[in-house]
């Protein structure tokens, strides 16, 4: 079955008010072309979760897009706080779920295995129960120990990018997964974007590394240069020029509106021609 969309149907899959889950980490293998496409649209009152964000988050709340945020961490890592998230989360308009990397990957799993919550340590001792209503402590029927019930996170959708993928929506993932697998499987619908769309015998040939199964995958789209500016080793690094540019212009109200203007607001095709085109970028960000 072939899979492959563009990025408008994509977006048109996914309504206002959704719950999608965004695959990569922080600064690295984020869906950003589909991000981007998702923010120039009608699509509102989102949310999202995110293990750890980072411009796709910002991005997204930046837009005016987001209703709520359930992450553990959102940030641009050595480049310092996302802009945004911070406005939002220090202003409460915003509505946010502080969770951990584990606890984020523990309520994903909860949906995958078609139960209410996952129960661990995690947690137990510290304050995110404070900041997190949404665990509860339990006890082990078994042995009368303390537990935390992590409830399960049920993406409506799932945004994931790739590497490679085939036409019937196995992905290939170079390196770290991070959450994808977890987001993939427990998503109603999952997309996949990608560097290149290989046939399925050329994809075969990456084995452990396809890592994204066919099953979870409801559309596939060829974009290339589509985590820009994170990067998506071993194709490109992570553009930091860009992303230094990006936090200068969010700094304020009018940089902000031309930083739309010029890349969010425009085709993904546009998006490359303003970073000076493709070859500018393989020149600077090749590795």
């Amino acid at each position: 079955m072939d899979k492959r969309m563009t990025i408008d149907e994509v977006v048109a899959e996914i309504p206002s008010g959704a719950t999608v889950a965004i695959g990569g980490s922080s600064i690295s293998r984020k869906p950003m072309a589909l991000i981007r496409a998702l923010a120039r649209s009608d699509c509102r009152d989102l949310r999202v979760i995110v293990d750890v964000g980072g411009p796709d988050v910002d991005l997204l709340i930046g837009t005016g897009s987001v209703r709520e945020v359930v992450y553990a961490f959102v940030g641009f890592e050595i480049l310092g706080l996302a802009p945004h998230f911070r406005r939002a989360r220090q202003s409460g308009m915003t509505g946010f779920q502080e969770w951990t990397e584990y606890t984020v990957m523990a309520g994903l799993d909860a949906t995958i295995k078609r139960v209410p919550f996952m129960p661990t340590h995690t947690t137990l001792g510290t304050d995110v129960l404070k900041v997190n209503p949404a665990f509860r402590e339990i006890t082990d029927p078994f042995s009368d120990e303390p537990l935390i019930a992590v409830p399960a996170l049920k993406p409506d959708i799932a945004l994931i990018h790739v590497n490679y993928a085939d036409a019937q929506g196995n992905g290939v993932i170079l390196g770290d997964g991070h959450v994808d697998v977890l987001c993939a499987k427990a998503a109603q619908k999952t997309f996949i974007s990608c560097e290149r769309v290989l046939s399925t015998d050329e994809l075969q040939r990456f084995g452990r590394d396809v890592q994204i199964l066919r099953v979870y995958t409801q559309g596939v789209v060829e974009i290339p240069w589509g985590a820009h500016p994170t990067g998506c080793a071993p194709d490109y690094r992570t553009d930091v020029r860009h992303l230094q540019d990006y936090l200068k212009a969010a700094a304020t109200e009018s940089g902000w509106r031309q930083y739309e203007q010029e890349y969010v607001n425009v085709s993904h095709t546009d998006y490359l021609a303003n970073q000076g085109g493709v070859e500018t970028l393989v020149g600077r960000l090749k590795v």
